[in-house]
């Protein structure tokens, strides 16, 4: 239906528009009508019509001057200007001003109608293009949706092998607002995507509504981005910035309002779950991976409703077993390039907790693998779509498979085509894992947790034997290299004009400002004080 308003000071001349043409069949609601060309805009704050028939001679503010603002204001309105002139020079001024719907009065029936029967048809032809230009442009946001949810589950499956500045690159040719140095991913399980009824479209249409909810959840917080994943879970990748003068939104009180909203706007229940916080793009994969842990939910993590993953390996565990030595013995015996004692390794691992009914514990165990073998793949600077088929998952297979035996023959094949790949690679083992231990050093310069503990801890190594194959292969103590690493940071930054020395001894892991001080000039022979002012 169309909008029509009358614009006339003559009472008689507005009564005779409302009965001249049936507008209830043309399909037209009549608006309120006006009497000058300043009521005619006091009006229009309320509602714009499509038509407005206006007597060019009023008081106040006349039919040309009103027409003249309209084609600035609102230039979709049809105006149809009425006079008793048939002059040449008040048809002029008309077109001046773009009108080209003029009547001349006393006003006849057919010669309106037709004018208005061909304004319809140009509002028909109108409507119909923006409807199309709207659904165009619905599909290119769908698609452009689509796309985006596409790289993200790329990007946390592990296939890729970029570094961050080649991620970063991504991020902004797929216009993903994200900022920060540490990353973090919630997941959002709805609760009723257990039952057999929600299948098929029910299941897609419910996903989308949970969408909707969770963005609507996060509208004040724009360092994150939500997309699902194949599990039929929505994901929130969230971003950290260090220094950024603001501080982020508590994790938890996040996970509370989304929690809260989804059940109490939509009556959806739902856990969620979250990651530890990892550093730079390239471990997005690990956080995503980490909530992966709960694919399998229980009571007692459903009753919980909100769990972190640190929370939950406490108490995950209900027989002994040690992760963290079961993934260091996987990446011992991948380096060590054993697939016999590595294929023992994993039936014996996984045999164990199946046989117990540990069937969390089992759970965690065969993702855990998956995940190990993605590390081990970062370690060689190789991606899963260097080896095998682009579209391979091998979490969504590995949970496909419910017994320990099929895990375990599938697991084994994986890091078979792992190993074998690798084993053409003519870099040997140790120089890879310098190679990464240097990446780590680079990437976290500004830790004060940075030590030789600590990177045999993220490298799942014996710290003696990390510091003796690290002098190995650089002819120079570990401890030597990061101290010469947090001196060429401190130095640049003195170098770039940074003049605060407590920033700067933060800015490269120092907690002590006289100790980065006394490092500093052992190893330039002059104090960053005076270094400044050289």
């Amino acid at each position: 239906m169309y909008k029509i308003m009358f614009v006339d000071d003559d009472p008689l001349i507005l009564r005779r528009l409302h009965q001249i043409l049936d507008w209830g069949t043309l399909d037209f609601e009549i608006l309120p009508d006006a009497y000058d060309g300043i009521s005619t805009l006091a009006l229009l704050k309320s509602a714009v019509p499509d038509i407005i028939i206006c007597d060019i001679n009023m008081p106040n503010m006349d039919g040309l001057e009103l027409t003249a603002i309209l084609k600035e204001h609102y230039p979709d309105v049809h105006c149809i200007l009425l006079t008793v002139n048939d002059s040449f020079g008040c048809a002029q001024q008309a077109l001046n001003i773009g009108v080209s719907h003029y009547l001349l009065k006393p006003i006849e029936p057919e010669p309106l109608k037709e004018l208005i029967l061909k304004i319809l048809s140009q509002l028909d032809s109108s409507r119909k293009k923006e409807n199309y230009i709207s659904a165009l442009y619905s599909k290119a946001l769908l698609s452009e949706r689509m796309i985006r949810d596409k790289f993200l589950n790329w990007l946390v499956s592990g296939r890729q092998n970029l570094d961050e500045r080649q991620l970063k690159e991504k991020f902004e040719f797929y216009q993903i607002p994200l900022r920060g140095e540490e990353f973090q991913i919630i997941a959002v399980h709805i609760d009723s995507m257990d039952f057999p009824v929600s299948l098929g479209k029910h299941m897609d249409d419910l996903m989308q509504t949970a969408i909707k909810s969770i963005e609507d959840t996060l509208s004040d917080y724009s360092n994150c981005v939500v997309f699902t994943d194949s599990f039929y879970q929505c994901n929130i990748l969230m971003g950290y910035e260090q220094d950024s003068g603001r501080p982020g939104p508590g994790i938890e009180l996040v996970c509370r309002l989304l929690r809260d909203n989804l059940l109490f706007d939509l009556n959806l229940s739902a856990s969620v779950f979250y990651s530890c916080r990892y550093k730079g793009l390239s471990n997005i994969y690990r956080c995503y991976y980490e909530t992966k842990f709960l694919s399998r939910y229980n009571l007692s993590v459903l009753n919980k409703g909100i769990l972190s993953f640190e929370e939950y390996m406490k108490n995950a565990f209900d027989m002994e077993m040690d992760l963290d030595s079961i993934r260091s013995a996987t990446f011992r015996l991948l380096r060590l390039d054993d697939g016999n004692g590595l294929a023992a390794h994993v039936r014996a691992t996984l045999e164990l907790p199946f046989a117990r009914h540990s069937f969390d514990t089992f759970n965690m165990l065969r993702i855990d693998f998956v995940m190990t073998g993605l590390m081990f793949l970062r370690e060689n600077k190789l991606a899963l779509q260097d080896i095998f088929d682009r579209h391979y998952t091998p979490l969504s297979d590995v949970m496909e498979l419910n017994e320990p035996e099929g895990c375990a023959a599938f697991l084994e094949q994986y890091f078979h085509r792992i190993l074998e790949h690798i084993r053409g690679s003519k870099v040997s083992s140790s120089r890879r894992i310098t190679e990464k231990c240097m990446e780590l050093i680079e990437q976290n310069l500004s830790s004060p947790e940075l030590s030789v503990k600590w990177l045999s801890s993220q490298l799942y190594m014996n710290e003696n034997y990390l510091s003796r194959m690290f002098r190995r292969e650089m002819n120079l103590p570990l401890v030597k290299y990061m101290m010469q690493k947090k001196m060429e940071a401190a130095k640049k930054y003195l170098d770039e004009g940074y003049t605060n020395l407590q920033e700067v001894a933060r800015l490269t892991g120092f907690a002590d400002p006289l100790y980065f001080s006394k490092c500093f000039k052992k190893e330039y022979g002059v104090a960053p004080s005076k270094y400044i002012g050289v």
